[in-house]
């Protein structure tokens, strides 16, 4: 069983991963960043922001579906992570040129990606509706689209998939329910807006390893990236969240509130934020420390980002998977 106490978003790259980075793996099915003790290169996409793309000359299914021109699924190989880290909704990487794709993941990973389930909620909700004996089951997916698809034609192509080798049919519903909105506590604390065109980078002060020499990922092995990452600080239970380039809504997808996450903020535009906290449940304590050096997570967005945790009763989209067979022939 997926712990749901846990909350992460996938960056290990690497085809064969070690013991720990596998448990993790698992561990992303529910959560916003996966973290791995391990990193190296993949094939399938590239990190950073996305860059144009020439229109994919992609084939048109049923209804005007976008396709792959040709697709092979078969069961793939427990713990030998391959693409997490592009399918990560929460990604901004482009797909690699010249339409080949390659993955080896956990269904549920698949299906994150293909309907861009980004809240937390949404990814368990996703995983509670497989079948229990899919739940743990990976994939391997070896896909050729014609022409240079974007990142949006590549989400439709693996739906189509999804929804043709293994007959999911899903859709997304409001339903109101318990939640919590992000608003701004104290403006301009720790939230910096991201100049236009802008790298992703850090403050050498941010990456030096004298005061989290054990923090996983380390920087020389996965450097700061667009997008939001999490990294283990050690011992202690301690992470820190790289929010770069992203908006305020990707920030209320990422946090695990044990509740859905509503961006009331009112900002717009992409900012740069670094947090350093504990996973603690906001349900248990939550105005208590934790260790001399981690603050729980609602502690840690007011003090650090100048943001805050309100409960509220509020619409909320929820994933329903309606139906999903097993996989069928290539």
């Amino acid at each position: 069983m997926i712990p749901s106490s846990v909350l992460f978003r996938p960056v290990c790259k690497g085809l064969r991963v070690c013991g720990l980075c596998k448990a993790r793996a698992l561990l992303a099915l529910t959560i916003a960043v996966a973290l791995p003790a391990c990193a190296g290169g993949q094939a399938g996409g590239n990190s950073g922001p996305p860059s144009p793309s020439t229109p994919a000359n992609t084939e048109t299914g049923v209804a005007g579906k976008l396709t792959f021109d040709v697709a092979s699924v078969r069961p793939g190989v427990e713990g030998a992570m391959k693409g997490m880290d592009f399918l990560d909704p929460g990604s901004e990487a482009a797909p690699s040129p010249g339409g080949l794709f390659s993955w080896n993941v956990p269904l549920a990973l698949l299906i994150n990606f293909a309907y861009d389930l980004r809240s937390p909620q949404q990814r368990r909700e996703a995983w509670q509706g497989l079948p229990k004996s899919e739940q743990e089951k990976w994939y391997t997916v070896e896909a050729r689209a014609q022409g240079n698809p974007t990142r949006d034609e590549l989400r439709q192509m693996v739906r189509s998939l999804l929804e043709e080798r293994f007959q999911l049919a899903a859709h997304m519903e409001k339903r109101s329910s318990p939640a919590y909105a992000l608003e701004v506590a104290k403006p301009g604390l720790g939230l910096k807006p991201h100049p236009e065109g802008a790298p992703c980078a850090l403050s050498p002060s941010q990456t030096g390893e004298n005061r989290y020499p054990h923090l996983l990922p380390p920087y020389k092995t996965v450097p700061p990236q667009c997008g939001i990452t999490d990294r283990l600080l050690g011992s202690g239970g301690g992470r820190r969240l790289e929010m770069l380039n992203v908006t305020l809504q990707q920030i209320a997808d990422s946090l695990r509130a044990g509740m859905p996450v509503v961006d009331r903020t009112g900002l717009s535009g992409r900012y740069d934020a670094v947090i350093d906290f504990t996973f603690d449940d906001l349900q248990e304590n939550p105005d208590s420390s934790v260790g001399n050096d981690f603050q729980p997570l609602p502690i840690a967005l007011e003090k650090q980002l100048g943001l805050r945790l309100v409960k509220e009763n509020a619409p909320v989209d929820v994933f329903v998977i309606d139906h999903i067979g097993a996989l069928s022939e290539n």
